[in-house]
């Protein structure tokens, strides 16, 4: 079992070469979209492998592997976020991994192994661990009985317990060089804007690529393209109707981004087909005016799914936008 991407290669190579060595507790860490998930299961996998290869992939063939690839390993465990049902009814996924998933993370680790072998514990995103049941593991972590590794996986690691972190051995994913991607983003049909719109990270392109976030991302700024004609009440309308909520925050921050760049004299980042549209925005914005607006609306991206009245949200976000045009540039 290879590394699950071409650009993963050379950190699939040293997470083999570990082998030799185990850490107790390994920390993976990067951004979102670069295959983390994937290749910490890859490594797991090939640590259960009962018939590993000579440098230490999984066969694929023997009954450790048939049993991961099942998800029925009865020495792997995957903590992640959990649904629950709201109390209107509704399935949500958890905000954290609770308290509970630790303890029985801590009860499992106390088994014996069933194949003799190793037992694995992969936790993502790491960073979801709540205060509660980081320090339900703390105590395992630092001291694991034997034959037991952690792997945790983080988009945000800086969210992490200092203590979490002192007990774990840090590899990082970072985005990987365009001439790594080449011939990914070919076969999978991807075009450079869909790479620049998830900042670099080639998974969450594709993701974008394949929902439709794109087709919707050109829609909402071919509207915002037009600043001061915009139709606020219509938009509002139109946008609460089609778009989830934190698909039009994502669209509006990073445009918000991408229009603060040009102002002050940089280049789009996100956006950079409508580098064009935003230059010509960026010299009639005022820059204090959206300076404020960029800073509330990366500290509203932390409620923009409470159940409040969206439409009204998105025309108060329309109207404060056309203000930020006010008087400048005239």
């Amino acid at each position: 079992m290879p590394a699950p991407y071409p650009w993963l290669m050379p950190l699939w190579s040293r997470l083999l070469a570990m082998r030799k060595r185990l850490p107790h507790a390994l920390l993976l860490a990067g951004p979102r979209g670069v295959g983390k998930l994937e290749l910490a299961k890859n490594w797991a996998r090939s640590l259960l492998c009962e018939r590993p290869a000579p440098e230490g992939e999984a066969c694929g063939e023997c009954e450790g592997c048939h049993w991961f690839a099942a998800g029925t390993h009865p020495d792997f465990m995957h903590l992640t976020l959990q649904e629950k049902e709201t109390r209107e009814g509704e399935i949500r996924i958890a905000s954290d991994i609770s308290v509970e998933q630790a303890r029985q993370a801590v009860d499992f680790v106390q088994l014996s192994t069933y194949r003799a072998g190793y037992r694995l514990v992969l936790i993502e995103p790491a960073e979801a661990l709540n205060t509660a049941s980081a320090n339900a593991l703390l105590k395992v972590l630092e001291e694991p009985p034997i034959n037991t590794v952690f792997i945790l996986v983080s988009h945000q690691p800086r969210q992490l317990l200092p203590t979490i972190l002192s007990r774990c051995h840090k590899l990082e994913a970072g985005l990987p060089a365009p001439t790594a991607l080449d011939g990914w983003l070919e076969q999978n049909g991807l075009e450079g804007k869909a790479l620049a719109w998830t900042g670099g990270a080639p998974l969450a392109a594709l993701e974008a690529q394949n929902e439709g976030e794109m087709e919707t991302r050109q829609a909402v700024l071919d509207a915002l393209s037009a600043a001061a004609g915009i139709d606020g009440l219509a938009l509002a309308e139109s946008w609460n109707k089609q778009l989830a909520a934190r698909t039009w925050h994502r669209i509006s921050y990073k445009w918000l981004l991408d229009l603060l760049a040009c102002r002050l004299g940089g280049r789009a980042l996100y956006n950079p087909d409508y580098q064009t549209v935003l230059s010509g925005l960026a010299r009639l914005v005022e820059l204090g005016k959206l300076l404020d607006f960029v800073r509330r609306e990366s500290e509203s991206g932390r409620w923009v799914e409470h159940p409040l009245n969206r439409q009204m949200v998105m025309e108060a976000w329309l109207i404060e936008y056309g203000r930020i045009f006010e008087g400048a540039g005239r």
